[in-house]
This record gives structure tokens, sequence and C-alpha cells, in this order.
């Protein structure tokens, strides 16, 4: 078996995960990927989904992130983005609130709700309740 790549994910405001991979799936903003060990190099544009983990002990995880870039060179994956959020950092009960409230103002729009704004937070509160297994 190969050797399990070095993963380390960063925010503006701390390194959220460092630690080996032996594989993890994430999105782009063209579609699904997986990264397996020794993976050419590469740097991929990443959209606001979930991304799992699965470690060398067996275990896998499973965390919200929410867009940036991922460079992968030499077994070493740098994932870079504007919030990563582990599922037990998130508050389940202000994410149904933030869904409910982004349905209601999508549901019916006035001229003065900002459309893409209430779309936006619609997105981020699903990314939030799928990886706490809430939805």
């Amino acid at each position: 078996m190969a050797e399990p790549m070095s993963l380390q994910i960063i925010t503006p405001d701390a390194i959220v995960f460092e630690g080996k991979s032996t594989f993890f799936v994430g999105k782009a903003i063209d579609g699904q990927f997986g990264v397996l060990p020794n993976h050419a190099p590469m740097i991929i544009a990443l959209d606001l989904a979930p991304l799992r983990i699965d470690q060398p002990d067996g275990t896998s995880r499973e965390l919200a992130v929410f867009g940036g870039f991922c460079e992968i060179e030499h077994n070493k994956v740098s994932i870079v983005t504007p919030d990563c959020q582990d599922p037990s950092s998130i508050d389940v009960e202000r994410a149904r609130r933030a869904k409910e409230r982004a349905e209601g103002r999508l549901s019916n729009p006035t001229p003065d709700i900002d459309v893409e704004r209430a779309e936006a937070a619609l997105q981020r509160a699903l990314l939030r309740l799928h990886v706490t297994k809430q939805l």
C-alpha cells in the first residue's frame, strides 16, 4: 500500500486539519473528485461541499468546506479555504434557523431581498446540516 499523503486544511483563522490521509473526496466547481496518495500535481478550485477524509487507521471524517483551492504536489495536499467546519463545532439549531430564514426569503422575494445572498445562505445552511447528519 502506498504511503499516506499529508493533508493540511488552512483557513484565515487556523489550521483546521493537519494529518495523514489514504484518500479524500471533495467537490470542485466542475464536479466531484477523489485523491489517492501519489496523485499527479494539480490545483483544484473547490466548491462549497462536504470533504471526506479517510485516515490511515481506517476511520473517516467529514468536514464542511466553503470553497477555496486544493493544491496537490509530492504527496502533500494543501487546502486553503475561507472557512472549514468540523461537525462538532456546528450549531445545528442556528443552521436550521438560517435554512428556514433563507427559504422564506426565496419563497416570497420582494424587491429589497438580495436573492443571490439568500441562495448562498441556504447553501451554507444545507452544508452544515448535511455534515452534522441532520439533513
